[in-house]
């Protein structure tokens, strides 16, 4: 019976490629503290890792955990994964530590996408047929950029529209030059919808009435999490007044429930353990509620999950699955096939990627 006999775990750092983040002056972490070690740095500096669950008959499953310190908690992880056989690993329900907050799960979610992998090969199976089969062929992407000046805006939506890119995804804050960017992006590429997300700082309601007023003369827009997340009254409110899109960028189930009860958003952009997550989008998108997979800059494994997740949940919006497209290298052999602003949803066994062992090598950290 199939069983686990080795883990394999990589560091590495992959830097951005040029231009892809932020305009030259502007300075913005855009992450919060590590939840393991609590370092503040550029996102792009924090440490990626590629684990490899090894099995005995020779398959390996890959798994990519999102940024940060995590060396020791991958490591507990392995020891309690090891020995483990095919019938003592439920998909949905590792026997691993985890639970409803990040901290809990970035792990976890690491490991079970290493082991859907996995069970992927030995079964000769797509990863998307074990999260309950995909529901669209196709998962639209959003083209991304950090906090840009208006003329650098148009340029990389210039760039966005020549790759067949539709829609694209801007960082911002209160006091950024909005209305310009927006101005920037339809003067490229009329036809793209647009989302901000300022990581809640918008801070007030207020703030958020006056940046939308500023708007009126533009469609298909959308304000990603403007205000801090737990005040679902403000998002309530908001939705009464403005004319513009509102979603919340959620990790748990736990915090998508309440705020589906208080019908706070138009829309979801959800994290989560693969399965966790196909199941809680399946349901808002059923509940009336379009949805998106959330991501971190990923590389090619990561980011290649969240492809056969958004398809098994039938994402209709734009996912925001760029990292292997805007880092160095995304440590996998063939990349992620795109058409038209869409990735491709694979039908390989597992996740239908092959670790690129070179570039492995090239950005590895001891």
């Amino acid at each position: 019976m199939l069983r686990i006999v080795d883990v394999c775990i990589h560091k590495v750092i992959v830097p951005m490629k040029p231009d892809t983040v932020h305009s030259p002056g502007v300075e913005d972490k855009l992450c919060a503290p590590d939840p393991v070690s609590g370092r503040s740095l550029n996102f792009w500096e924090f440490p990626k890792w590629i684990i490899e669950l090894v099995a005995d008959n020779g398959l390996t499953g890959l798994g990519e955990p999102r940024r940060g310190d995590l060396l020791e908690p991958l490591r507990q992880h392995a020891d309690a994964i090891i020995g483990k056989t095919l019938l003592e690993l439920p998909v949905g329900n590792l026997p691993l530590p985890h639970g409803d907050t990040y901290e809990s799960y970035i792990i976890y979610e690491a490991y079970e996408m290493a082991w859907l992998d996995l069970l992927g090969k030995h079964l000769g199976v797509p990863v998307h047929y074990l999260l309950g089969g995909k529901l669209v062929d196709h998962v639209p992407v959003d083209y991304w950029m950090g906090r840009a000046s208006p003329d650098e805006t148009a340029r990389r939506t210039r760039l966005a529209a020549e790759l067949g890119f539709q829609s694209v995804k801007m960082k911002c804050k209160f006091g950024d030059p909005i209305v310009q960017r927006v101005e920037a992006v339809r003067q490229e590429a009329p036809h793209f919808s647009i989302v901000f997300d300022p990581n809640e700082r918008f801070d007030t309601v207020e703030n958020t009435l006056e940046v939308s007023r500023s708007l009126e003369k533009f469609d298909r827009v959308t304000f990603e999490s403007p205000v801090p997340q737990d005040k679902f009254d403000w998002y309530v409110a908001l939705r009464n007044q403005i004319p513009q899109d509102i979603a919340l960028h959620l990790s748990s189930v736990r915090q998508l429930m309440p705020a589906l009860q208080a019908d706070a958003a138009d829309c979801y952009n959800l994290l989560g353990p693969l399965k966790e997550f196909s199941e809680w989008a399946r349901f808002t998108r059923t509940a009336g509620y379009p949805t998106w997979r959330g991501t971190g800059m990923d590389l090619g494994v990561r980011d290649m999950s969240s492809v056969h997740a958004a398809a098994a949940a039938g994402c209709q919006l734009p996912s925001d699955i760029i990292g292997h497209l805007f880092r160095e290298d995304d440590l996998i052999i063939e990349p992620i096939e795109m058409a038209n602003g869409c990735a491709v949803v694979p039908d390989r066994p597992g996740l239908g990627v092959e670790l690129d062992r070179d570039a492995l090598e090239k950005y590895n950290v001891a």
